[in-house]
C-alpha cells in the first residue's frame, strides 16, 4: 500500500466507525435503564470521538504530504455528514439523554432540518462551481461549523457516558448544564447559517468572475 493512500482510508475508517456508533445509537434510543443508558453511551462516545478527530488527521496528512485526490475530495466530506447528520438524527430520538431543566430537546427535529438544508445547499453550490472547473474546499466558517457541531453532538453522550470521569477531566460534566448546553446549541446553529450563507457569498462572485472572463 502506498502511503498517499493513507488519508483515504482513514476517510473509510470514518465511515466504518459512523456505523459501529449508530448501531449503539440504535440501542440508546430504546434504552429505558439508566444503567443501560450510561454504558450505550460510553460506546458511541468514544466512537464517535474518534470518528471526529480522524477527520482532522486525515486531512493533516493530506495537506502535509499534498496527498490531495480526487477521491478524498468527494468522500471526506460524504463521511463528516453521514458522522455528524447521523449522529443527530439519533439524537432527536435519544429521550433517555434528556435531562431536567433542559430548554430544548437535545436535537430539536427542526435543528436537523437545518443541518440537512445547509448540507444539500452546499453540496449543490459546490457542484456547481467546480462544474465549470474551479475549486471550492471547505473554509474556516465551514470548519469551525464542524468542530462546534462535534462539540455539540459529543457532550450529552460523553456525560452520560461518565467519559469526563474516564479522562480525569470532572470538571467537563458541567458541560452538559442546561444555560452551557444551550449556548453551544445555538452557537451551533448560526454558525450553520453563517457558513450556509458565506458560501453562497463564494459561489456568487466566483461564477460572476467566471463569466466576465468568458
Amino acid at each position: 500500500m502506498k502511503a498517499r493512500h493513507l488519508p483515504n482510508l482513514i476517510t473509510l475508517a470514518r465511515l466504518v466507525l459512523a456505523v459501529a456508533c449508530f448501531w449503539f445509537l440504535g440501542d440508546l434510543v430504546e434504552a429505558k435503564d439508566p444503567s443501560e443508558i450510561e454504558r450505550l453511551a460510553f460506546f458511541a462516545f468514544w466512537l464517535f470521538l474518534a470518528a471526529s478527530l480522524s477527520d482532522f488527521f486525515d486531512g493533516w496528512l493530506a495537506r502535509r504530504n499534498n496527498w490531495v485526490s480526487a477521491f478524498g475530495r468527494v468522500a471526506d466530506p460524504v463521511a463528516d455528514k453521514v458522522l455528524m447528520l447521523g449522529t443527530a438524527i439519533y439524537l432527536t430520538a435519544a429521550d433517555g439523554l434528556a435531562r431536567e431543566g433542559d430548554f430544548l430537546a437535545i436535537m430539536p427535529i427542526w435543528g436537523v432540518v437545518l443541518l440537512l438544508s445547509r448540507e444539500f445547499l452546499v453540496t449543490a453550490i459546490r457542484g456547481m462551481v467546480e462544474s465549470r472547473g474551479m475549486q471550492f474546499p471547505a473554509d474556516r466558517y465551514g470548519k469551525w461549523k464542524l468542530i462546534v457541531q462535534a462539540f455539540y453532538l459529543a457532550i450529552p453522550l460523553g456525560v452520560a457516558g461518565r467519559a469526563p470521569e474516564v479522562l480525569h477531566l470532572d470538571f467537563l460534566m458541567h458541560t452538559r448544564e442546561p444555560h452551557f448546553f444551550i449556548v453551544v446549541f445555538w452557537l451551533m446553529m448560526g454558525l450553520t447559517v453563517l457558513s450556509g450563507i458565506h458560501y453562497i457569498g463564494r459561489a456568487v462572485r466566483l461564477l460572476r468572475s467566471d463569466s466576465e472572463e468568458i
